[in-house]
């Protein structure tokens, strides 16, 4: 029930090479959500750990007698101040009047406080591109009390834009500010009821005019998106395709191994299942909340690797259960969330212009 345990057994089941780990670490994830009533989802809301800061970001280390602050910035670096609020580049030895066991524990304290830190953020920030994708909402009161009050997903959420949504419509549009108030593209203080549906926005919900306006205003503050949420365009299903399972536009594109290999890594992929021969031909990319992987077929490559030349063949759906080629069955791309389509076509399209085409 420890907050880190139920995110490292989330983070394995969400971004782990060897299938077997993956599945039993969602299994036993899906088991604790259950005994606690939660949805999977719910769960990783409910018990995203904050590296020993409280509310307001501070982080209380004690020699004893004297007590050191470190507090956390929107850019996740960390500053130490002295018991005279005076900043310092690093806990000190104790002196003699300090208590030897308390400052040794203080000092623990920060170097846990920094290494997991890290670890929160690269964790959250994987979950609300997850969230992006699936389309997920919240009630307000929920992303309002476990996101938008925690310590450490706060300064997360204040580099997306977000979204009212009323069945499915977009009501409102705004991002979260460091005093927990929200804002509107025009500094307009915007008030959501505990009820309303919140999610993030995406270029498939916005007009063009929203979207150029939202990303201008990033510009005027200096917010660094934490991904590319807007701009990236939408793919739309044709409909002579609705009843296709794989996206072959793409399909013949030529690039090296390594340059596939580091961009699908870049972009959340993992490498499949080896297969006869040693050899392996797919990519993947799990989303654990819908039960779904995204699947990018290529030529292959044996395994120990090597940077030969290899074709894109097409990109599919299919359930995370489905671990090799000859299991996969394929959906039919009409049963694929649309904004999860449009993502990973366009992460289709980055890694196919990492080639000759």
């Amino acid at each position: 029930d420890h907050p880190s345990a139920t995110q490292l057994m989330l983070a394995i089941g969400n971004r782990f090479r060897t299938k077997s780990f993956q599945e039993e670490a969602t299994k036993q994830a899906e088991a604790l959500a259950d005994r606690k009533g939660w949805t999977l989802s719910e769960l990783a809301d409910r018990t995203i750990p904050s590296a020993g800061f409280d509310e307001t970001g501070a982080l209380e280390l004690s020699y004893g007698l004297r007590q050191f602050t470190a507090r956390l910035l929107p850019d996740f670096k960390i500053e130490l101040y002295n018991p005279d609020g005076k900043k310092i580049t690093s806990l000190p030895e104790p002196r003699q009047d300090d208590d030897a066991e308390l400052a040794k524990d203080a000092k623990k304290a920060f170097s846990a406080a920094k290494k997991d830190l890290k670890n929160i953020v690269d964790l959250q920030t994987d979950r609300l591109y997850e969230a992006l994708c699936t389309e997920r909402d919240w009630s307000f009161e929920d992303w309002q009390l476990y996101l938008n009050q925690h310590p450490v997903v706060r300064h997360l959420l204040q580099r997306l834009i977000w979204t009212q949504v009323d069945d499915g419509k977009v009501v409102a549009t705004f991002r979260p500010l460091d005093d927990g108030t929200l804002t509107d593209y025009e500094d307009n203080e915007v008030l959501l009821p505990a009820d309303a549906r919140v999610r993030i926005a995406h270029d498939s919900v916005l007009a063009e005019e929203q979207i150029a306006v939202w990303q201008q205003h990033l510009v005027d503050y200096e917010i660094a998106p934490l991904f590319q949420q807007m701009g990236k365009g939408i793919y739309s299903l044709p409909q002579e395709k609705a009843s296709a399972d794989n996206i072959k536009d793409f399909e013949g594109y030529m690039l090296e191994a390594f340059a596939l290999r580091g961009r699908a890594l870049k972009l959340g992929y993992t490498r499949g299942a080896t297969e006869d021969g040693g050899w392996f031909h797919v990519y993947e990319k799990r989303f654990p909340t819908l039960g779904l992987q995204a699947v990018i077929e290529f030529t292959g490559n044996p395994l120990p690797e090597e940077n030969r030349t290899v074709a894109l063949l097409n990109l599919s759906f299919s359930s995370t259960g489905n671990t090799t080629s000859w299991q996969r069955t394929s959906l039919p791309l009409s049963k694929v969330q649309k904004v999860l389509l449009s993502e990973c076509y366009n992460d289709l399209r980055l890694i196919a212009s990492e080639g000759t085409g």
